[in-house]
């Protein structure tokens, strides 16, 4: 156990705070939200010194966390955001730059379980073991909600240019 101090947050920031946050834009849908989530967790984190083993995945389970508790207490704000949901994807200074409008607004169309888990599994390369840690979950159930996010983003996003130029090669 480590007690969190002024050197890990430091190294948290210079290392992953940049990738934390896209993961939490990932599962929420809205990077200021995902951004004050971050930083409450991080502040949180250096306020009360906890006892972490991982500051980096303490702090991005926190800040998912935190994010889905605002996600349910606002309805009247999440009923806004589905209806800015098809603007915001058009706008990529709101996305993540990796993220292209498609890419956006199939993982927003996911359920959030999906999302969660394909935002863990893809953005911060955790294995499912390390996803069933952070969600609570079984192995087994992080591989279903795996397995049909990666259908659904398959089916909303149609075969990649790779596997285009595959079957043409086959042809």
């Amino acid at each position: 156990m480590l007690d969190v101090d002024d050197d890990q947050i430091q190294a948290f920031l210079e290392t992953d705070y940049d990738r934390v946050v896209r993961v939490v834009t990932a599962v929420c849908g809205d990077r200021q939200r995902a951004q004050d989530a971050v930083q409450d967790s991080l502040v949180d984190a250096w306020k009360r010194s906890r006892d972490l083993d991982d500051v980096s995945r303490w702090i991005t389970v926190a800040s998912i966390n935190r994010a889905r508790s605002r996600w349910r207490s606002h309805a009247a704000e999440r009923r806004a955001f589905e209806r800015l949901a098809t603007q915001r994807a058009n706008r990529e200074q709101h996305e993540p730059e990796f993220f292209d409008a498609r890419l956006a607004q199939a993982l927003k169309a996911l359920p959030r379980a999906q999302r969660q888990v394909v935002a863990l599994h893809y953005l911060m390369d955790l294995s499912i073991a390390d996803i069933a840690g952070c969600l609570g979950s079984a192995e087994g159930t992080v591989k279903t909600h795996l397995h049909r996010g990666r259908a659904a983003l398959r089916a909303a996003l149609g075969p990649t240019a790779q596997q285009e130029g595959d079957a043409r090669a086959r042809s």
